[in-house]
């Protein structure tokens, strides 16, 4: 849960978070607007008007589509970290303003295997558009859904951070709760859902692409840990840090227990 999603006294307010009646109006123009545009440049608008320009459209239109949602999920995130490294990591360094540490996190990047297995698929299905345009629509949108499927979940936690712990509390991003009501700190999971049912191979078994994609949520599913805390008072815990493997999430969570500890001693 993010920090605009519990208003709790040790959880400030995000800056410039808009009301829900405000998102949800912002979401119903862009609809309304969409619904008006959409049929005009995918009817009115082919070769004879737009020429050359008419297969960029075309594949323009849904890609615009897909990543106008993403975004809304944390879609930006995936961008900004695709070239991290394949494991998360963290430095600690010393904060001479706070009288404490601060904790620089880099997440993994989302698995490009989830990506680039299911795109010749896509292509494959992409060559019929010259046949039809809602072929071509349709492998794109069945590309993006199947890749997006993968990736998308826990996004919106895949950004790089910086966690405040000093005598004054623990502090990341929009989340903050003083040392002293500091209830729980643990590691939990934000990502793809993965089934633990065993998967038999073979005629009375499951699919080939069953066991691909069973493989492909595994990867981006080791690398989608997220450290929480939870402020006592608080029915929910909030995500300070996303995107982690396990031993990253579990190292960073023992390190700043130890850092909670000794300035609980101190005090």
């Amino acid at each position: 849960m993010t920090a605009a999603e519990s208003q709790s006294p040790g959880t400030p307010t995000p800056k410039g978070a808009r009301p829900t009646w405000q998102r949800v109006l912002i979401w119903v123009a862009i609809a309304f607007v969409a619904l008006n545009v959409l049929p005009v440049l995918l009817f009115f608008t082919g070769d004879f008007l737009i020429g050359w320009l008419a297969p960029v459209i075309r594949v323009a239109i849904p890609v615009a589509i897909f990543i106008a949602i993403a975004r809304h999920f944390g879609g930006s995130n995936l961008a900004r970290t695709c070239f991290n490294k394949t494991t998360a990591d963290f430095k600690r360094r010393e904060d001479p303003a706070r009288g404490g540490y601060v904790y620089d996190v880099q997440p993994a990047r989302a698995s490009w295997l989830a990506v680039l297995v299911p795109l010749p698929l896509g292509v494959f299905l992409a060559l019929w558009g010259a046949y039809s345009a809602w072929l071509l629509y349709a492998a794109i949108a069945l590309y993006l859904v199947v890749a997006g499927s993968f990736v998308v979940p826990g996004a919106r936690h895949r950004k790089p951070v910086a966690i405040s712990v000093s005598p004054h509390g623990i502090h990341s991003g929009d989340v903050g709760v003083p040392l002293e009501r500091i209830a729980d700190l643990h590691v939990d999971y934000h990502g793809v859902k993965i089934s633990e049912d065993p998967l038999m191979p073979g005629p009375n078994g499951v699919s080939t692409s069953s066991m691909v994609g069973r493989g492909l949520g595994r990867r981006q599913a080791a690398r989608s840990f997220t450290l929480m805390l939870r402020g006592e008072g608080e029915s929910h815990a909030s995500v300070i840090a996303g995107g982690l493997t396990k031993d990253c999430a579990i190292n960073l969570e023992r390190d700043i227990r130890k850092a909670i500890e000794t300035f609980r001693a101190a005090g």
